[in-house]
């Protein structure tokens, strides 16, 4: 009795932190998407439906300089048009600096559907 107990607490603990875990990451897209650190629009290069540029600004829980982190919210931006989408080139365009003298960047990720 006291190990199914538990057994339903700790599943109830991770469906709680899960459900954190993705509302965060939808607050972060659309805080994104608001400041302009976010843009999306039809590819115009062969092979590749949509195009997500990305500046490098820092904030928490969000590293655009990570080439994981970088695909991970563009095709978590794309799913509802773009399910199976994967990328399939980068480039990047140097901007200049930011005030404390890191590299100011945009990130072009082309997707596929």
């Amino acid at each position: 009795m006291q190990t199914t107990r538990g057994a339903v607490k700790k599943a109830k603990a991770f469906i709680l932190v899960l459900s954190v875990a993705l509302a965060g990451c939808q607050t972060q897209m659309r805080m994104l998407e608001t400041s302009g650190d976010l843009r999306v629009e039809p590819s115009t290069v062969a092979g590749a439906n949509y195009v997500v540029h990305m500046r490098n600004t820092l904030d928490f829980g969000y590293n655009p300089d990570d080439k994981a982190n970088r695909d991970r919210i563009a095709l978590g931006y794309l799913k509802t048009q773009c399910p199976a989408g994967r990328i399939v080139k980068e480039s990047v365009i140097a901007t200049g600096t930011y005030g404390l003298g890191r590299p100011a960047k945009v990130y072009s990720l082309y997707v596929s559907c």
